[in-house]
């Protein structure tokens, strides 16, 4: 009796065309088999361009001219005047005594020098953020910066002068440990920063003295005096001083007064030196970890990004995560702050008004099992994403989430309160991250073909020179090798609405900023791009057992595998390799049988190509097996190609329902 011969078409096209062919493209794709490549947004595997200089010659250090790698990029647009000012901020690092800050005026193309921070910084990795028209920038050594475009300074501004308190013998209203300050008031209103903190005075119902130098700007013309509790850490106003000349103050108020007051809104200070990670949330910055201090998180004055108090700030830790250390903030999600760690996640949510001695901010520990090793593979997740979880059930993201790098190698969705593992599908290339240099792992978004890419290092690599992509529009993952990335940046330029900038990693190589998604090769050197399938079974026909099984994936059966129909789709020449494996090989197996072709080479040109699914080359018999693995292969060469679809064609062998023993 003769086998019916069963056709099943696997095609590219998604949107009002998926109810017309019964498996799509994405559906068979298999990540860890395939390199180099991405399904685009009509579900066509295609191998990616690739990559080009954007800087003619690499960036040397201004200090010496040594060669460097591009550590950090970040976008800075300035909006003020009704203008728009576009810049892209560049960290240079010669791994050996010079850490230099540069900036672009046109998108990455040439640089200008702004700083230098020496030996101290080398290896360090910045940390920015954007507040309005300042741009703030950490990187755990240094006194924090801010950059307005023109100048970089150091964050924090000209205090008022400093108070020194005594206690005055005469008996009073003052019980406890008490710490001033002073703010400068102008004869236009406005008021200055608030001054250092003065020094502690413990007193027992006597007074307390304060003197301070007269503030040299001729404009001031009084003073507010700002005092804790006997037993408190906020500041409240106790009273008004007139006259620039009037430098003395007697304090005899009581705390039940003084809080009914309002508190200090301008403490001041500048930010902790040696601050590692920088935040905006709600009109404030928050100022995250150092040395001293790993797991505390200080925030700003409202509205005044680098004004903070030596008391304005939040411990991350509890009895299971103190030897942990912060890896960064995350403003603006869901109106909380998430503030990352290794091992955990915390929210902040409140509006840090304070009432009495208490702050309103709240700070929870959620149930993520894993936090990230660093703050730049933190991506928000757009709603309607698409992923698989660890049990292999596709589902769909319908609120806020950010996905994440944890220290388990393996990529999250965080959604509120728990993490989810979503990157099972590259998990053996994810296992090969080396956890030592895991701080150097980033991400970036790239709205236009709706991916989300890590890069991290490989193997012994030091630097990062892999990459894995997540499509959420269809939930699948790629693997790209051959990226020697430190950094990378998404931002609008004149001209186009999104620009990916990357930067080089390999001091040997040099300061080279690159345009990712440029071109045709990795800056001229050529793409090896692989497509491999999952295990296919096919489906069962009419007259497989009387047709119970018709539709379903036919498992069981043992089958004659025939042929395979591609479409292939060329804008440039090049040369293809098609092979066969069956359904058990794994991605690094030897095929059964291989066919080499090169398809037309006409811009845009679509080839059909047929191959005979044989066990040798020339005449032999047909693959016998339940399952078939196929995978397609360029020869390296420069040019790009795209699977649209295929067509597989087989027999389902009669009473074979068993794997042959």
């Amino acid at each position: 009796m003769s086998e019916e011969l069963q056709v099943v078409p696997y095609t590219s096209f998604l949107g009002t065309h998926e109810g017309i062919h019964p498996i799509m493209l994405p559906e068979v794709y298999s990540p860890s088999g395939s390199q180099n490549g991405y399904i685009d947004k009509i579900g066509r595997w295609k191998k990616i361009p690739g990559y080009s200089k954007q800087t003619a010659s690499p960036i040397t250090t201004n200090t010496g001219g040594s060669a460097t790698r591009v550590r950090n990029l970040f976008p800075y647009r300035k909006t003020e005047g009704g203008s728009v000012t576009r810049q892209v901020i560049g960290v240079f690092d010669d791994g050996v005594d010079e850490w230099e800050i540069w900036f672009s005026t046109d998108s990455g193309t040439t640089f200008t020098f702004i700083s230098d921070f020496g030996a101290g910084s080398v290896g360090a990795i910045a940390d920015m953020a954007q507040y309005r028209d300042t741009l703030y920038i950490t990187n755990g050594v240094i006194a924090p910066q801010k950059w307005n475009g023109t100048t970089l300074s150091g964050a924090g501004s000209t205090q008022s002068p400093t108070p020194t308190a005594a206690s005055n013998p005469t008996a009073g209203e003052l019980e406890g440990t008490y710490k001033y300050k002073l703010v400068t008031v102008k004869s236009d209103g406005t008021r200055g920063r608030g001054s250092i903190t003065s020094n502690v005075v413990t007193v027992t119902d006597t007074q307390i003295d304060l003197t301070w130098a007269a503030d040299a700007d001729v404009t001031v013309v009084g003073y507010e005096v700002y005092r804790t509790t006997g037993t408190g850490a906020y500041f409240y106003f106790v009273a008004y001083v007139n006259g620039r000349t009037t430098v003395t103050y007697t304090d005899n108020i009581d705390d039940l007064t003084i809080l009914e007051q309002r508190p200090l809104s301008d403490h001041g200070d500048a930010p902790p030196t040696g601050t590692r990670f920088v935040e905006p949330h709600r009109d404030r910055l928050w100022w995250l970890g150092t040395s001293a201090n790993p797991l505390r998180g200080f925030w700003s004055d409202l509205g005044l990004p680098d004004s903070v108090g030596a008391s304005s700030y939040l411990d991350f830790s509890d009895a299971e995560t103190g030897s942990d250390q912060l890896t960064g903030g995350f403003g603006g999600f869901e109106g909380m702050l998430l503030v990352f760690t290794e091992r955990s996640i915390w929210t902040v949510s409140g509006t840090g008004t304070v009432i009495g001695n208490v702050v309103d901010f709240f700070r929870t520990r959620s149930n993520a099992q894993a936090g990230t090793v660093a703050i730049r593979s933190v991506v928000k997740v757009p709603e309607g994403s698409i992923f698989v979880d660890e049990r292999g059930e596709p589902s769909k993201i319908t609120s806020g989430a950010v996905a994440y790098l944890s220290p388990y190698n393996d990529i999250r969705i965080f959604s509120g309160d728990n993490d989810t593992v979503i990157s099972t599908p590259v998990k053996e290339s994810l296992a090969q991250i080396n956890y030592q240099h895991r701080a150097k792992i980033h991400a970036f978004h790239d709205v236009e073909t709706g991916h989300i890419v890590w890069l991290y290092p490989h193997g012994s690599a030091t630097e990062c020179n892999r990459a894995v992509a997540w499509n959420y529009r269809l939930g699948t993952w790629s693997r790209w090798l051959a990226l020697p990335f430190a950094s990378a940046a998404v931002l609008d330029a004149l001209g186009d609405a999104q620009l990916i900038l990357v930067g080089e990693s390999d001091t040997a190589k040099g300061g080279y900023v690159y345009e990712w998604w440029d071109g045709n090769s990795f800056d001229g050197s050529n793409i090896q791009a692989t497509w491999m399938t999952n295990t296919i079974y096919g489906k069962a026909g009419e007259n497989v057992y009387g047709g119970r099984d018709k539709g379903v994936q036919a498992v069981p059966y043992t089958k004659r595998w025939r042929w395979a129909d591609f479409l292939i789709q060329t804008i440039a020449a090049v040369t293809l390799t098609v092979e066969w494996f069956p359904g058990h090989t794994p991605e690094a197996g030897t095929a059964t049988g291989s066919k080499t072709f090169s398809p037309n080479d006409t811009t845009r040109d679509t080839t059909q190509t047929k191959v005979l699914l044989k066990t040798t080359a020339g005449g032999g018999v047909y693959l016998h097996d339940e399952g078939v693995r196929l995978r397609i292969s360029d020869n390296a060469s420069n040019g790009s190609w795209s699977l649209e679809q295929f067509t597989l064609a087989f027999n389902i062998l009669q009473g074979l329902k068993r794997r042959s023993q």
